[in-house]
């Protein structure tokens, strides 16, 4: 965020963290004493899943800089998630990639693959429960999440997976907890800040590697007579 009236840059850093409990072997298979493959193992399982940190950002931005409440800024996406969306080539190619994904869990099974099929292309995909989720998110406020009822269900699915049985992916639990929710924290920070061929470049400081990769590739670019 750029103040123009003060030139100041501020960032937030809503980035997910780990959970408390997460164990250094919590990505090993114990079957076979070696990590478990990244796609589509690893992924699809509870303990990949980082306390998660946009609703935090979002709630952080309106507090400072914003001019809507969260109900109101939310209502679009609300909307949209409602009446939904046709669907292309595109939406139903990714959909048909992860559909082994899909089916190892009740919940997805039944939202991406309606009738246990992709969805058609030129159908309406629609996902109520987002837009009942998100519009309750917008009444209740971000502690319906981080310290209530919505943040237990959440921590219980990432614990207790609602595997559907209907595929071979090992689903390891995570250990994610309603404590881990309760203690997050969306960071406003200062951000990274170079300068090049006479302008000012600002980015995601770390955890991110945006801001210093930037920040490095301009540096060595510098070198040279572009």
């Amino acid at each position: 965020h750029y103040d123009a009236a003060t030139g100041k840059v501020t960032t937030i850093d809503g980035r997910e963290t780990a959970p408390a409990g997460i164990k250094p072997d919590a990505f090993i298979d114990p079957a076979t004493g070696k990590p478990y493959p990244f796609t589509p193992d690893l992924v699809t399982s509870g303990v990949s899943v980082g306390v998660p940190g946009t609703p935090a950002t979002w709630q952080t931005a309106l507090d400072r800089w914003g001019s809507l409440s969260l109900a109101a800024a939310l209502r679009p996406a609300a909307d949209l998630a409602q009446r939904g969306f046709v669907v292309d080539d595109t939406f139903a190619l990714q959909t048909r990639e992860n559909a082994e994904r899909f089916r190892t869990f009740t919940s997805t099974t039944e939202l991406f693959l309606p009738g246990g099929d992709v969805p058609a292309v030129g159908s309406t995909f629609r996902n109520p429960d987002l837009a009942r989720t998100y519009r309750l998110l917008g009444a209740r406020g971000t502690d319906w999440l981080y310290e209530g009822a919505l943040g237990a269900e959440i921590a219980r699915t990432v614990q207790q997976p609602p595997v559907s049985g209907a595929t071979d992916l090992p689903v390891p639990p995570g250990s994610m907890t309603t404590a881990d929710l309760a203690g997050y924290e969306a960071l406003v920070q200062a951000p990274t800040a170079i300068s090049y061929r006479g302008h000012e470049i600002y980015g995601m400081a770390p955890s991110s590697s945006g801001g210093t990769t930037v920040g490095e590739s301009l540096n060595i670019l510098e070198q040279s007579d572009l």
